[in-house]
């Protein structure tokens, strides 16, 4: 009974990483040049359902020629939906929350600071055998809190993803 249990949980995790291209966007986009975005993910699927767990990286150079450096690391909680769902692939739609750590250097000052994010996100999945290939397109919106005006939108960063996963 318990190997049959333990077995039902465990078949739907999946552990994998990914890369793509972080283009910044919404606020970013004056200051900040194109850069690379890489990341692992845990995650477990149940039918058409997905909840993951992801960190990732991202340093966007600055567009000047100078030593203008942001580092990005982020850690995001997702739930993904297949809307289209079929027996080797499906397209997934996703939303979640994230929390970061951010620093920003010029020369030798630093200034650093923790922004919260939120992740909406449209992906391509493939399954087949122990592999699930996802490709699509991410877009996290960075929030803070503003006195007098509550949430605001002070960032947004828009990728392109590519990853690849084993699944248990």
């Amino acid at each position: 009974m318990l190997v049959a249990l333990t077995l039902v949980l465990v078949s739907g995790l999946d552990i994998g990483g990914h890369v793509g291209a972080a283009f910044p966007t919404g606020g970013l986009e004056r200051a900040h040049g194109t850069s690379a975005i890489l990341g692992a993910s845990l995650g477990y699927s149940l039918g058409r359902f997905r909840g993951e767990l992801a960190y990732d990286y991202t340093g966007l150079p600055g567009r000047q020629a100078s030593s203008y450096h942001l580092s990005l690391h982020e850690v995001t909680a997702s739930l993904g939906y297949e809307f289209l769902h079929r027996p080797g692939w499906g397209i997934e739609v996703a939303a979640g929350v994230a929390s970061g750590f951010a620093q920003r250097s010029l020369g030798t000052g630093q200034e650093s600071g923790w922004p919260n994010a939120f992740l909406i996100g449209l992906k391509f999945v493939q399954r087949e055998g122990r592999s699930r290939l996802a490709a699509g397109l991410d877009n996290r919106l960075f929030i803070a809190n503003r006195s007098g005006m509550g949430l605001a939108v002070i960032a947004d960063l828009f990728s392109i993803q590519a990853g690849v996963g084993y699944v248990f």
